[in-house]
């Protein structure tokens, strides 16, 4: 190995120069420095294989072809069913507007007390009557959830009071469990009347957190002075009906 020691190289005529021959190697030894600040490089059309993670300050805008693989996006599982959020997670797309709305009522009527009230519940059918999505299933009186989320629940409650009395009252529940097992009341009305015949109504209502659809589930119940009070009920109109509908994610 021989070395020449100059400080400048220039070609010989025109402005081209030529290091090696095709094939050769030309290295530059560990500790240089190659400045070409002030100069043009033209690299090949098709770059070697090297690892670029010292490269900075690069332009994502002149990406020209090919699409950038989704493990380098974010963390996550990326599919049809899930987007990229701001802190680089994927998750699952969120449902646009309302998914499920639903209404039940007691299609038959009966006097006194129920809690829950076991019998005669259908879906809302009658011309003009409508739900959104998958519906709420119904069993003994045991309302179960589609899916998890937050749910509007809303119990309408019509009755006709024949107590003979001065005073009628009659008092509706909204029962919840979240084990399955034990329920309690999270949300009641009630309304008095006067004279020995009246016409009672009441609404309540609650939003439950449905985490769980094996375990969260609710139930409606009523409460009547006088044990000759009667609800009235029928199969194509809503005297006493039960609400769900979901607005949003738990």
């Amino acid at each position: 190995m021989s070395t020449l020691n100059v400080d400048k190289v220039d070609p010989s005529s025109g402005t081209a120069l030529e290091l090696g021959t095709s094939g050769d190697t030309v290295s530059i030894p560990s500790g240089a420095t190659l400045d070409i600040s002030a100069s043009t490089l033209t690299p090949p059309a098709t770059m070697p294989a090297s690892s670029g993670i010292n490269f900075t300050a690069l332009n994502a805008t002149n990406l020209g072809s090919g699409t950038v693989p989704t493990a380098r996006l974010g963390t996550g599982t990326a599919s049809s069913t899930t987007i990229l959020y701001g802190d680089q997670t994927y998750k699952t797309e969120p449902a646009a507007g309302l998914t499920v709305a639903d209404q039940w009522r007691v299609n038959a009527t009966f006097s006194g007390d129920a809690d829950p009230i076991a019998s005669n519940w259908e879906q809302v059918d009658t011309s003009g009557q409508g739900t959104l999505g998958s519906a709420m299933t119904e069993s003994s009186g045991i309302f179960t959830f589609p899916s998890t989320g937050i749910y509007l629940v809303r119990w309408i409650s019509n009755a006709r009071a024949y107590s003979g009395n001065s005073e009628t009252g009659w008092e509706i529940l909204i029962n919840v469990t979240i084990n399955d097992s034990a329920y309690a009341c999270i949300s009641e009305s009630h309304q008095c009347g006067s004279g020995s015949n009246s016409d009672l109504n009441a609404v309540a209502e609650t939003l439950v957190d449905v985490t769980d659809v094996a375990n969260v589930k609710v139930s409606f119940g009523v409460d009547a002075i006088m044990s000759n009070t009667m609800m009235l009920a029928g199969s194509t109109k809503n005297d006493n009906s039960a609400t769900f509908i979901r607005v949003g994610d738990t």
